[in-house]
């Protein structure tokens, strides 16, 4: 690795991808980086205009989700942290690469209803985790900067170990949560919980995939993997850059 400046944030942001695909993509923008391993985990440290920045790679679902956070959260101590990749849209209007950046998150797929918690919450936790405000207004800030700023979502995204394509599936979520779920996927629930119980500010950022409810959306999640994990990496770099005043 070349010589970089010297951080001027000691504490890093701290960016989350679930995928290869969508690690691979974040990389890219960050060509001069060194790898971190701890516990069969890698991360990979790199700044940008003196402040640091890490990359983690976490594994598809909750449970890698809230592995890879714990480790990234004692051994970085961020001073926020982002969660970028792809996901599967769930509203009729949304098209593939379209954006999601969900105000709140919420499980679809716990129910402990019988002990008088709603559909979707774990004992102990709120109803739906919500994002930070302040990361939230620097995203409209670059979209707001950009010439031709791609569609995006806000409102609820629901987080699950399962992959939605079933129709039962989408009416189910549908039914639940009042038709208000954006989008859908497997890790953002985990981080924003692990976010949430350690009191870090985060946000998560989603490039759409496969729409469920138009077309084969296996298929198209193959398609277009790539292309949505460029796009998130692409907006984050330059969420990255709003934050640090590039």
């Amino acid at each position: 690795m070349s010589a970089k400046s010297e951080p001027t944030n000691k504490n890093p942001i701290a960016i989350v991808a679930a995928m290869r695909q969508e690690r691979e993509a974040l990389l890219a923008f960050f060509p001069r980086h060194r790898r971190y391993e701890h516990y069969n985990t890698s991360m990979f440290e790199t700044d940008l205009a003196g402040q640091r920045v890490i990359i983690a790679e976490s594994g598809v679902g909750k449970v890698n989700a809230a592995c890879t956070l714990t480790l990234l959260l004692s051994d970085f101590d961020p001073i926020c942290v982002i969660n970028t990749g792809t996901a599967g849209g769930m509203q009729p209007g949304q098209r593939i690469l379209d954006l999601v950046v969900p105000d709140e998150v919420v499980y679809t797929d716990v129910d402990v209803t019988p002990l008088g918690y709603a559909f979707g919450q774990i004992l102990g936790s709120p109803e739906r985790f919500a994002s930070c405000t302040k990361l939230r207004t620097h995203f409209e800030a670059v979209l707001a900067e950009m010439d031709a700023a791609p569609r995006h979502h806000r409102g609820l995204l629901g987080s699950a170990d399962s992959f939605i394509y079933q129709p039962e599936q989408i009416q189910a979520i549908k039914t639940r949560f009042n038709n208000e779920v954006q989008c859908v996927e497997m890790e953002g629930g985990a981080i924003a919980q692990a976010c949430h119980r350690f009191g870090v500010p985060w946000l998560i950022l989603r490039a759409l995939s496969d729409v469920p409810e138009h077309g084969n959306n296996a298929l198209d999640f193959q398609s277009f993997l790539l292309r949505a994990a460029e796009m998130s990496a692409r907006i984050c770099l330059k969420l990255v850059e709003k934050m640090t005043g590039m």
